[in-house]
């Protein structure tokens, strides 16, 4: 698939009057807070600022659509396991991303969990991935940040991850310095299609 457009749809959330809803192929994003969700889909979309990024975690509270090509979803969902987020915001959260899961499990062709490579996988990631197993949908296992690592240090968190999932292929790369984004992003748009 080739990208000639992509925009800015809707941001909804569980408390929305008027759901946003159809039938149209998608890939969701989730991850912890500041994984580098936005950053990714930025590079896929190739444009700079269409997904708003921050260096402060917890920024997303809503799940926000981008239609490619009139056709196709891409949805930036919440970042969860932000530890200085207040208890019942946390939790508001959390319900968002399941609520959302739940209305467009149908429809959602991966769901792609992104991992910091400089934490490795942790607890709230691996509860991520094992909800969606038990949904029996498609998952995409991203690490992120590569750049920032030695040869030795990203051997170990793709041998950590490839361990925390079950052996599931792992893609590792940068949004920063484009390293692998050619190639997730082909990827993505082949589930997207299929």
């Amino acid at each position: 698939m080739k990208l000639k457009e992509v925009k800015f749809v809707k941001s909804v959330d569980i408390n929305s009057k008027e759901v946003f809803f159809d039938e149209k192929h998608e890939i969701i994003f989730l991850g912890r807070s500041n994984v580098g969700k936005s950053s990714l889909m930025n590079a896929i979309f190739e444009k700079k600022d269409l997904v708003k990024t921050s260096s402060m975690p917890g920024k997303t509270r809503t799940a926000n659509l981008f239609l490619l090509n009139n056709k196709y979803y891409f949805t930036d969902l919440p970042g969860y396991g932000f530890a200085k987020m207040w208890k019942e915001k946390k939790q508001d959260l959390d319900n968002l991303i399941n609520w959302y899961i739940e209305e467009r499990r149908d429809y959602i062709k991966s769901a792609v969990i992104l991992i910091d490579s400089k934490l490795g996988p942790q607890e709230s990631d691996i509860e991520m991935y094992r909800h969606l197993l038990d949904l029996e949908m498609d998952i995409t296992i991203v690490v992120t940040k590569i750049d920032k690592l030695n040869n030795n240090d990203i051997k170990k968190v793709n041998f950590l991850s490839q361990e925390a999932f079950f052996w599931q292929p792992i893609n590792l790369l940068s949004a920063k310095s484009m390293v692998w984004i050619k190639e997730i992003k082909n990827l993505l748009f082949e589930k997207v299609i299929g």
